[in-house]
């Protein structure tokens, strides 16, 4: 009887944790490393669809600065250097893509290396490393997340279909 009422007891308690989690986990944390699960094919399309221009990723991970948890992708365009960013939300060691996540880009115009500029923990504009300064050098642009949230799921449907 005390097993039954555990078990039960336990299927809530994951139940409540499950549902409280909206959004798609893409990857965990590990012994203080960051590991993106195997949906990393459809995150790198996701970020290309989201651009469309063009773009093509060629690096990607989830960093965290600060307190705060990232998905940088690291890009090129026409030749030069891009790297965007989604926010994620760490629920106990899972990382989780939200679709009101927030979508951040930084796009090189007359520098060889922008990076993006943080205040209070948060990404909130970008400089160009060779000048130090925040300026016209690097293009900064934020909005709302839900276009790469929409192209993950539609990259992941597409993946799952070829398998089938």
């Amino acid at each position: 009887m005390i097993k039954r009422i555990l078990f039960i007891c336990l299927f809530l308690v994951q139940f409540t944790a499950y549902s409280q989690t909206p959004g798609v986990i893409i990857g965990e944390m590990n012994n203080g490393t960051f590991a993106i699960n195997s949906n990393q094919n459809s995150l790198i399309k996701a970020f290309e669809w989201t651009f469309k221009d063009g773009t093509k990723v060629t690096e990607m991970s989830i960093t965290q600065f600060g307190n705060e948890y990232y998905l940088l992708a690291t890009c090129t365009y026409q030749g030069r250097k891009r790297i965007a960013a989604v926010d994620l939300d760490l629920v106990g060691i899972n990382f989780v893509l939200n679709e009101d996540a927030q979508f951040k880009m930084c796009s090189a115009v007359a520098c060889e290396n922008c990076r993006f500029f943080f205040e209070n923990n948060k990404i909130v504009a970008c400089k160009c490393e060779e000048t130090g300064t925040i300026s016209n050098h690097c293009h900064y642009k934020a909005g709302a997340g839900n276009g790469y949230f929409v192209s993950f799921q539609r990259a992941v449907k597409m993946a799952k279909d070829e398998r089938n």
